[in-house]
């Protein structure tokens, strides 16, 4: 089977999971748990294949996470837990019916960057209009940060290849 039958079999299986366990609802105790706007920006903070966790640098990036909800740059913000960048993202578009098209790191094998979480990392959306206050935030509090791509209508695209509507699967 190629990667991409085996991708998409894995979002298949990933939005089964989350819709058993009732995570396709909007919690209205959460504020930042679901994507917000199609056309939001979507980054990567922290690191997400490191060697372990360095719990100084998680406690440090939660705190710059936390003050960045507070100044309102940030619209959506969901750790990424061992099960991968994949499930966190999928986490947080089920709820809206909203979709995300993302570009993953060329310099790590697709599979091990969208499934594997050894470090202290979490995806964050952010509006075009405080995208680039955001960035300068985070550069300033040294949170490492890379960007995977933009919030769409309901497609779920990973490096230019469609998985479907999050409406439809």
């Amino acid at each position: 089977m190629d990667t991409n039958n085996t991708l998409k079999n894995k979002v298949n299986e990933i939005v089964a999971k989350l819709r058993n366990a009732g995570e396709d609802k909007p919690d209205p105790n959460e504020a930042f748990n679901m994507l917000d706007h199609k056309g939001d920006m979507i980054y990567l903070l922290g690191e997400v294949l490191a060697n372990d966790v360095d719990l100084d640098k998680q406690y440090r990036m939660n705190k710059v996470i936390l003050s960045a909800m507070r100044k309102n740059l940030v619209s959506c913000v969901q750790e990424i837990t061992e099960t991968g960048l994949l499930e966190a993202l999928l986490k947080v578009a089920l709820p809206s019916g909203l979709g995300f098209d993302i570009t993953t790191d060329s310099e790590i094998p697709e599979e091990q960057f969208l499934f594997e979480n050894n470090g202290s990392a979490a995806v964050v959306t952010v509006s075009i209009e405080k995208d680039e206050d955001l960035v300068h935030f985070l550069f300033d509090n040294k949170i490492a940060v890379m960007t995977l791509g933009h919030v769409t209508k309901g497609d779920i695209r990973i490096d230019d290849t469609s998985y479907g509507n999050i409406r439809e699967i």
